[in-house]
């Protein structure tokens, strides 16, 4: 009992902790806005975001890439998928994701996981590509940043897995919370209804041009709570 006691408390108290963080680093946003993804000529108002790859997908050009531009992602049918690699109903939800990844990417779909494991760990290193081998993931899977969660994490909760998708505009235009039948119903929906939208294309919206070392965002994790939808 006591150890659980202390559990919580320190669990508490890293939540406080990280809101401050997220807080000191959200963009100021009007009602009217919607958070967008960065553009690759650098115009726009969202800044440039990078982040650390765990695994870049086989026969991508970001394959032997250690780091990953979320302004490459712009133009496409883009799922951010955050999740953290010891929540049960994110193992849960996973393969759903890779399912669904695979009926889409032809159509100009692709996914970045957002591990929200501290990668300074190893042990928790070592659990995020575990998590990938388990639920066979095969689209770039990267460390989650500040900047992230500050741009597109439901400010109201962090809970995980959350799935954020964008339009082939760059315009957010789904996140959910949670997993379960009814909110995979409405992310497939979302996700036909943008790629109508899109300009056709047939190649895979995953693969994206390798970023140059050097250049880091930080990487704190998210608030590691768990929803089931």
């Amino acid at each position: 009992m006591r150890m659980w006691l202390k559990s919580a408390v320190r669990a508490a108290l890293l939540s406080v902790v990280f809101a401050a963080m997220v807080i000191a680093a959200a963009p100021t946003l009007g009602v009217e806005d919607v958070p967008e993804l960065p553009k690759p000529d650098g115009s726009g108002d969202t800044p440039e975001m990078i982040v650390d790859l765990v695994q870049a997908a086989p026969g991508t050009p970001a394959a032997k890439a250690s780091q990953l531009k979320l302004s490459s992602l712009y133009g496409k049918v883009t799922l951010l998928d955050m999740f953290w690699s010891k929540c049960p109903h994110c193992e849960e939800h996973a393969p759903h994701i890779v399912a669904i990844y695979n009926q889409y990417r032809e159509k100009g779909f692709g996914v970045l996981g957002l591990a929200t494991d501290r990668k300074e760990d190893p042990t928790s290193a070592k659990s995020v590509k575990e998590f990938v081998a388990k639920a066979k993931i095969n689209y770039n899977v990267g460390y989650i940043t500040n900047e992230v969660v500050a741009y597109y994490a439901d400010s109201r909760n962090h809970g995980v897995p959350q799935m954020v998708l964008f339009g082939a505009d760059g315009k957010m235009v789904f996140r959910e919370i949670g997993w379960n039948e009814a909110i995979e119903k409405k992310l497939k929906a979302a996700i036909e209804e943008q790629l109508a939208k899109a300009p056709a294309t047939k190649t895979p919206a995953t693969p994206a041009a390798p970023v140059k070392p050097g250049s880091k965002a930080s990487a704190k994790p998210m608030q590691q709570k768990t929803k089931r939808g």
